[in-house]
């Protein structure tokens, strides 16, 4: 197996390792290891069957078929404050930065080791009371993900279709992972653009196991990787009978600038059915209109424009037509769990959200800017898994003219990425700077951004790196503010917003971003923002396994939340131990997308640092 492929097994194992552990679906005990380089430990995951089910005692000793797998970690991860299983600590959370890339399975017979003193050693810690094993093991190398689901899905007794459904996007998510190690965008400058940092992505989710899954949905044919450049495609056109669209404010005034700039470039005008609306597509989605929408009148190639797709790939600007608006498209591409269509609720919704909810709410223009959403067009087939894959939406793009206003602009999550092509392409960005006291200055000015719209409206935009733009100054690079973009994770409770602002909700009944409590509203803020966004962030500074990134993230906290507000207590207060995580396995299990699973997940905001954790 080649080095390449083996790191993009792993990349994809140690996610789907991460997800295990921490949405409590394989329970793991971990054991200090000397003696071995760079590991100070490792972690034994127990199969599906055991660990839904309270930890047995000594008497009832694990067996070798008990134990899924074995992993190596270079850091102590984060325990159960209420860890029960007398054998070792129990593991809440296993982050893919706690691992080595060596992940092993217990099997019988000595001559199967390419470990063998490794082995030997593992298995001496673990042969005490509460483990029943034989004489004649040894351990094994595993990094296939592959069949690291086939081994838990057996005992976790998941169904068929759903295996091979789940399997095949593990396998994508690895082929995928190897050509972006094998053809590494180059290491983006702070003089860079801001779409080459939008396109400067190696590795994507730090957590998600199908972080880099592309599923090409039918009628589409299957992309292998490095056959097509999803970051350069080209905008198609076609046309519709208004009355069976549903248009949302000045979609046709706004995007008249492309097909103004299509007729010119095709050399001739678009020839327009009466009552008919002209629609830009992306070009891999003109094969899901031909079958769906035979209404459709398709333009031919030579009426296209080129793009530059941002990080989500279905989010594209186009280069000299516009200069402060972007488009969503809707396509049939299933990246991560989830296919980059777009729902007739997320037309409906964000449109009329920025219209009507943006200006009403509580937040500093100066540091929040809030990508408008301003018109869309979405089909109304009564069948909305049909009426999806015809959509768009124009969008605002601050992005294109920042430099003129002396800022650089740069999505949260390449601040976070490494293994580029060039100079300390090894190196995260953020790595070069005073780690501390930037750290400070980007979660003071994160939190004032965000947490005005939560503790006074009940609204909870979707705060992750991907979502995110930082705006920094061009000639201090000091952190300025950020624009938040995507309305469709964003979670709102309607009573707390009309109590606050007059403003009603105008959404689709029974829409994914309706909160039932303000509660739900915090669970939706501290995965994005806590979970997700802070934890990778202070991770990749080397700020998490000391304790002093979280201890920026109290101090900035508490200066922002009142005591007597209802998040300090859900947030803050010394008792909240754990706190409502969204589980990605759990939920593509189950099939879910828009709708989430949450499971008690440690609460980061506590963590101290791996020596207190050592103390407990």
């Amino acid at each position: 197996m080649s080095i390449v492929l083996e790191r993009a097994k792993f990349a994809t194992t140690s996610r789907l390792l991460s997800c295990l552990v921490t949405e409590s679906l394989s329970r793991a005990l971990y054991f200090s290891l000397a003696g071995y380089d760079e590991a100070i430990g490792f972690c034994v995951l127990l199969a599906g069957e055991v660990s839904s089910r309270p930890p047995q005692s000594l008497n009832d000793p694990y067996k070798v078929s008990d134990i899924l797998a074995i992993v190596l970690l270079r850091h102590i991860p984060v325990f159960k404050h209420d860890s029960a299983d007398p054998r070792g600590p129990e593991i809440g959370l296993l982050d893919p930065m706690d691992m080595l890339p060596l992940t092993l399975e217990v099997v019988e017979g000595k001559n199967h080791s390419d470990h063998l003193e490794l082995g030997q050693s593992i298995l001496a810690r673990i042969d005490a009371p509460g483990w029943q094993l034989c004489e004649e093991l040894t351990v094994a190398s595993s990094l296939d993900p592959l069949l690291l689901w086939s081994k838990f899905s057996a005992s976790y007794n998941v169904q068929e279709a759903m295996i091979k459904e789940i399997a095949d996007e593990l396998d994508s998510s690895v082929r995928w992972q190897k050509y972006s190690y094998e053809h590494p965008p180059k290491a983006p400058l702070f003089s860079s653009s801001s779409v080459e940092w939008e396109q400067s992505i190696v590795e994507g989710h730090p957590t998600h196991p199908m972080h880099k899954t592309r599923a090409f949905l039918p009628p589409m044919q299957d992309i292998s990787p490095g056959s097509f450049d999803l970051y350069h495609p080209k905008l198609r056109f076609i046309a519709l009978p208004k009355s069976s669209l549903k248009i949302t404010y000045e979609f046709e005034e706004l995007t008249e600038p492309l097909r103004q700039a299509v007729a010119k470039t095709a050399g001739q005008a678009l020839s327009i059915p009466v009552d008919y609306l002209v629609i830009p597509v992306h070009e891999l989605q003109v094969a899901h209109i031909e079958e769906k929408f035979g209404e459709a009148v398709i333009y031919p190639p030579n009426f296209s424009l080129p793009l530059l797709a941002q990080q989500s790939i279905r989010s594209v600007v186009v280069p000299d037509v516009y200069q402060s608006l972007s488009l969503k498209l809707g396509v049939g591409i299933k990246l991560t769990s989830a296919v980059r269509t777009i729902s007739p609720a997320s037309a409906y919704l964000g449109p009329r959200f920025s219209a009507q909810v943006v200006p009403a709410i509580t937040m500093d223009p100066s540091i929040l800017t809030v990508a408008k959403e301003l018109a869309s067009v979405v089909h109304s087939h009564p069948d909305t898994d049909v009426a999806k894959h015809c959509a768009a939406i124009v969008r605002e793009a601050h992005e294109l003219n920042s430099e003129a206003r002396g800022e650089r602009l740069i999505v949260c999550t390449a601040l976070v990425e490494s293994g580029h092509d060039g100079k300390d392409g090894h190196l995260p960005a953020v790595i070069r700077e005073k780690r501390l006291k930037w750290l400070d200055e980007f979660v003071s000015v994160f939190f004032k951004a965000f947490l005005p719209s939560v503790l006074h409206n009940g609204v909870a935009f979707e705060a992750h790196p991907q979502n995110c733009v930082a705006r920094f100054d061009l000639e201090t690079k000091k952190i300025l503010g950020f624009i938040i973009r995507d309305f469709g994770g964003i979670r709102v409770h309607p009573q707390t917003l009309f109590a606050s602002t007059g403003v009603q909700l105008d959404v689709v009944s029974g829409h994914s971003i309706i909160a039932p409590d303000l509660d739900d509203v915090y669970a939706r803020m501290y995965h994005t923002v806590i979970h997700n966004h802070l934890q990778q962030l202070i991770r990749v500074l080397g700020l998490h396994y000391n304790g002093r990134g979280w201890e920026i993230v109290r101090k900035n906290l508490i200066e922002n939340i009142p005591m007597n507000h209802s998040l300090y207590d859900a947030w803050l207060s010394p008792e909240r131990k754990t706190f409502p995580g969204k589980c990605f396995l759990r939920m593509r299990m189950q099939g879910m997308y828009r709708f989430h699973l949450h499971g008690p997940f440690p609460n980061l905001i506590h963590y101290t640092g791996v020596k207190r954790a050592e103390e407990r």
